[in-house]
């Protein structure tokens, strides 16, 4: 899981604390709780320095119905929008870096019985490898301007 995602379950666990999945769904979940799968990654040019990858996660919400998991989807999604879309990126220890990550799309939706999907979209930039070029020490001209 990259600091991004673990940054987003870390926001939500804090508006909701109920027990959250990130790997395989068990046959007998706790209810509520909150499923994080990793999310889907797409690639998408930039600048001439770095690439951008958007990032879509698909959150399952599960609940005693299918309208209470939809209304704590509706609440979460809303604490997200109520921060400006912003939502503090953590280091592996979990505390805060400074940085943030800023949410570009929510959406929330019924799911399966007892379930609601949120699905959360972000960007990240990323730098280029480097390459080593000489370093440039003299010119030279030769010509006279016409």
């Amino acid at each position: 899981m990259n600091s991004e995602t673990g940054s987003i379950m870390a926001f939500f666990y804090k508006q909701w604390p109920v027990p959250i999945y990130d790997s395989e769904l068990p046959d007998h979940f706790q209810i509520p709780s909150l499923y994080v799968p990793v999310p889907s990654v797409f690639e998408e040019t930039d600048t001439v320095s770095t690439f951008k990858k958007t990032y879509s996660l698909n959150m399952k919400l599960f609940h005693t119905d299918s309208a209470l998991a939809l209304k704590e989807a509706d609440r979460l999604a809303d604490t997200v929008r109520e921060c400006r879309n912003i939502v503090p990126l953590l280091d592996e220890s979990g505390a805060e870096t400074g940085d943030f990550i800023r949410i570009t799309r929510m959406e929330t939706r019924v799911g399966d019985r007892g379930e609601a999907v949120m699905t959360v979209r972000w960007s990240s930039r990323y730098y280029y490898q480097k390459t080593e070029q000489p370093v440039l020490q003299d010119i030279d001209i030769n010509s006279g301007v016409k």
